[in-house]
């Protein structure tokens, strides 16, 4: 379970968060159903199957236990999940709560675990394990699985009297910390019932309430984490402490890998689930920086459904390890929904956008691109998004021409990747501009290059491009207006280093094609990200201006997996 979008980032998020209504009192009550089924299960008698003295752990006040229905999961990943999915809709709305399905905690683990040099057996945790977002517990349940069973042949009593030395959960949300104890809790009564009658004590708490962020934590071995996501504003005591992974607005994941950073070891590793929009996005940039520089990204596995990880959810997620042990190598692999190795590529050293291959078919271009010192936006082009937002001038737009109106492009012009006009916008073809600040702001008068924004998941390219030179812009009326699902590539010398021509058409390439890929694999196109593609030395780009259709293809093909 991750919260995101707290209403205050503070320790009062705590106060802040809603009364448990009755379907999640019912919810929690059904605990000690499913609490007696373990208890049986475990061997262990009647008397352990009171929660308030079989766990070190105090239920919050509002929790009323009472008889309820059977039907309950024996899992503890099924046990959250079903938490979870009890909560009224608003609560999970607003604090972004969900619950990390079970292939995906194990996953998380096995990762961290390979990151530590763990190996291929069973083996006991020799430094703290924490996650600072533990929610239900799910991604601590394997760990404390694999410790238990690697210290099977250890004093029992010993073992479960020292597990909080090695795992420990952080949590803003006390009901989440309470069922994410008894969880974990569970995974110790098979243990526990090896120590003898007289010597047992009450299961210890691994989980408390505390605001990570804030919080002066002493370092871990091992941070794993499903952390908060969407945007915060922080306080300014905030974003002074973790200025130094901050560009613009906050994005609450990258609070959470900052503050892992911060406190890690030499021999440690960060094991998060994440969007991948880390790796790409401007605001993640400092964040890359920081990254590249004391904890290089070590393996990384791409989730190949954007949907379906988590209820109401869209977006790529992936599951990323970063360690201070210096790596020459990213091992990348993607769930779909076994792990599939996908490629093996120089680690990324760089705050600009990271080139990941999705598919084994991009590893080459990946790794090729990598190596190029060179990008579009030092090539001497920028780009921007076209500026208007149609819904904000409904009144100004038409369908008639006249000498105050001008041309509108929108993205459905450029598909298949020629300038044309889409007759299902042509009652809106034209903007009326209101005043010279219209003029100034509005129009493009000067050729350029269009780049859709977003592409839809059944369109066979990801970048689609076309030229608008000045034939086309004269036959236009001079000038045109492009809206905002569009991204715009000026030149911002007298003489880039490529012309508009040629770059026009290495972005119609398969090659370009795949390598945005690599870079974002989101359906969105954003101008940083055009602005970040890899290009090759100066002398190859002139070699390729006089280059045709088929020959440049291959050129460009040659250059990128050499």
């Amino acid at each position: 379970m991750t919260v995101s979008r707290p209403q205050v980032l503070s320790a009062a998020t705590v106060d802040a968060l809603p009364e448990a209504p009755a379907t999640v009192t019912t919810a929690l009550a059904e605990l000690e159903v499913w609490w007696s089924r373990r208890v049986d299960l475990a061997g262990l008698g009647s008397e352990w199957k009171n929660l308030a003295t079989a766990v070190d752990a105090v239920a919050p006040q509002e929790l009323d236990f009472g008889p309820v229905s059977s039907g309950l999961p024996h899992d503890s990943y099924a046990l959250g999940s079903l938490y979870v999915n009890r909560l009224p809709t608003a609560e999970r709305a607003d604090y972004g709560k969900h619950y990390t399905p079970r292939d995906l905690a194990d996953r998380l683990w096995r990762m961290g675990r390979n990151a530590l040099g763990f190996g291929e057996v069973p083996r006991r945790l020799h430094g703290l394990v924490r996650d600072p977002a533990v929610g239900a517990g799910s991604l601590l349940v394997p760990v404390v699985r694999e410790h238990l069973e690697a210290s099977s042949e250890i004093d029992p009593e010993f073992v479960l009297a020292s597990l909080p030395q090695f795992v420990e959960g952080l949590d803003t949300d006390p009901r989440a910390v309470y069922l994410a104890n008894v969880v974990l809790a569970s995974e110790m009564l098979p243990t526990l019932a090896r120590v003898p009658e007289s010597r047992r004590r009450p299961l210890p708490s691994l989980a408390r309430v505390c605001n990570s962020l804030e919080e002066e934590l002493a370092p871990a071995l091992l941070w794993i984490m499903n952390p908060p996501y969407g945007r915060q504003k922080l306080s300014p005591k905030m974003r002074n402490r973790y200025s130094g992974s901050l560009y613009g607005q906050a994005n609450l994941y990258a609070l959470f890998i900052a503050c892992a950073l911060s406190g890690l070891g030499e021999d440690g590793a960060v094991a998060v689930l994440v969007p991948t929009s880390f790796a790409s996005g401007s605001s993640f940039r400092k964040l890359r920086g920081q990254l590249a520089e004391s904890a290089p990204l070590r393996s990384i596995t791409f989730m190949k459904r954007r949907s379906g990880v988590f209820a109401g959810v869209l977006q790529e997620t992936c599951l990323a390890v970063f360690t201070p042990k210096r790596s020459e190598c990213v091992e990348v692999t993607r769930l779909s929904p076994e792990a599939e190795f996908v490629a093996i590529v120089p680690s990324p050293r760089t705050s600009h956008p990271w080139v990941m291959p999705r598919d084994s078919i991009d590893a080459a271009i990946a790794a090729g691109a990598t190596q190029m010192q060179l990008n579009l936006g030092m090539a001497g082009w920028k780009a921007s998004t076209g500026p208007l937002v149609w819904n904000r001038r409904k009144e100004n737009l038409h369908a008639g021409s006249s000498k105050t109106r001008a041309h509108v492009v929108w993205a459905a012009d450029i598909d298949g990747g020629r300038l044309h006009r889409d007759p299902r916008r042509d009652l809106h073809r034209y903007v009326a501009l209101r005043d010279s600040a219209d003029e100034l702001t509005l129009t493009l008068s000067e050729p350029a290059i269009l780049v859709q924004r977003t592409t839809s998941p059944e369109q066979c390219r990801r970048l689609v491009a076309v030229e608008l030179d000045r034939r086309t812009l004269n036959r236009l009326g001079n000038r045109v207006v492009v809206e905002n699902h569009l991204n715009v590539l000026l030149p911002t010398v007298e003489h880039p280093m490529l012309s508009r021509s040629l770059l026009a058409r290495l972005l119609a390439t398969r090659t370009f094609d795949r390598l945005l890929r690599c870079i974002s694999g989101s359906v969105a196109v954003s101008a940083y990200e055009l602005e970040a593609l890899p290009l090759p030395s100066i002398e190859e780009l002139e070699a390729w201006e006089h280059l045709l259709a088929e020959e440049l293809e291959e050129a460009v093909l040659t250059a990128y997996v050499k």
